[in-house]
């Protein structure tokens, strides 16, 4: 389970681990969760492109079992779903189609890990966004992994997860055992070698360097923040006037960089807040900064006598992605940098 703010790079890793897996023919699945849709009809369409994908690599025939069982929990989950191969294949009658998520879950990973260790490969199953789950889907999840795992010879399925700082609460309150089940890696913003060598490395590719002062207020800037690192080294290279980046082509990217982020991160975010929920965005920022907050002292903040008077705005805000819970009691923005944002707001 990655857990990590929202930019630093756990959808990009997802992909990076999803494609070395794909270059591997194994049967891969990546979906997100949410509202949207639900996780049995997300995995139902995403992994019915990937058995399509495997009966064009691998015999049919060594197949035919795990699509027939994954038929028959595609239209438990999704009756109203197409279900095809390019083969004939009828459901399972009795295997993923009883109903009950977690039951059915749990034959279809079986089924899939006892096909892709037949074919000496493995199962990917990737979920993104995963705080978004239903807490019975995440319940349904933690119980078919949890089952997997005592099994006598382990099947070759793995499913990795990625969220905000929240998804580890999140799957604890599914499942009791939830935290002696995942292995849990936190996804950071970067440190300052690693930041230094983001935008310098890429730039000696092209054999040019940088000027320490302009490499210096570039990295002042990005404060490691994987998305801003990227947008001040794009940037800053593309007004760059020659080989050497001096101090005048990072201010000069420094501005365009700022632009981009604000407009395109930060301001879609804030504008979909109301009023009321402005203003509690704003006394989170003046409060803590980028940092966690008590609810009380945003209470205080707003003149609310009581932490409770907050709760319709916290929860809605946490809906929409803009805060999330570090702790019980506690509210903290899910973005690095939003309350910098804010701060420039009239």
């Amino acid at each position: 389970m990655l857990s990590g703010l929202r930019g630093v790079g756990k959808t990009a890793l997802l992909n990076e681990l999803l494609s070395q897996a794909t270059d591997r023919h194994w049967i891969t699945a990546k979906i997100e969760a949410g509202a949207a849709r639900s996780l049995g009809i997300g995995l139902s369409q995403e992994l019915t492109v990937a058995l399509r994908t495997a009966t064009g690599q691998h015999s049919p025939h060594r197949l035919s079992r795990l699509l027939s069982v994954f038929k028959s929990f595609s239209l438990t989950v999704n009756p109203s779903g197409a279900v095809s191969f390019g083969v004939d294949v009828e459901a399972a009658a009795g295997h993923a189609d009883t109903g009950a998520f977690a039951d059915d879950l749990t034959a279809l990973f079986v089924s899939m890990g006892e096909a892709a260790r037949d074919l000496g490969i493995g199962v990917l199953i990737e979920i993104d966004e995963m705080q978004e789950a239903r807490k019975s889907e995440l319940a349904a999840l933690n119980q078919s992994v949890h089952r997997l795992g005592q099994a006598a010879i382990p099947l070759p399925v793995m499913v990795i997860g990625a969220g905000l700082p929240s998804l580890p609460v999140r799957l604890a309150e599914a499942s009791s055992y939830a935290e002696r089940l995942w292995y849990f890696q936190a996804v950071n913003v970067l440190d300052e070698a690693a930041s230094r060598a983001a935008l310098v490395v890429p730039v000696q590719d092209e054999h040019a360097e940088w000027d320490e002062d302009a490499l210096t207020a570039a990295l002042a800037i990005a404060q490691g923040y994987p998305y801003l690192l990227q947008a001040v080294g794009k940037h800053i290279w593309d007004n760059a006037i020659g080989r050497r980046i001096d101090l005048e082509d990072t201010t000069v990217g420094l501005a365009a960089a700022q632009r981009e982020v604000d407009d395109g991160l930060y301001r879609s975010r804030w504008e979909r807040a109301t009023g009321a929920q402005q203003d509690l965005l704003r006394a989170l920022a003046e409060v803590g900064g980028d940092g966690a907050v008590a609810i009380a002292d945003l209470a205080r903040q707003v003149n609310k006598r009581r932490a409770s008077d907050l709760s319709a705005a916290r929860d809605q805000l946490i809906k929409k992605g803009l805060v999330y819970a570090p702790q019980r009691g506690l509210l903290a923005f899910t973005i690095p940098g939003m309350s910098a944002f804010i701060a420039r707001q009239p």
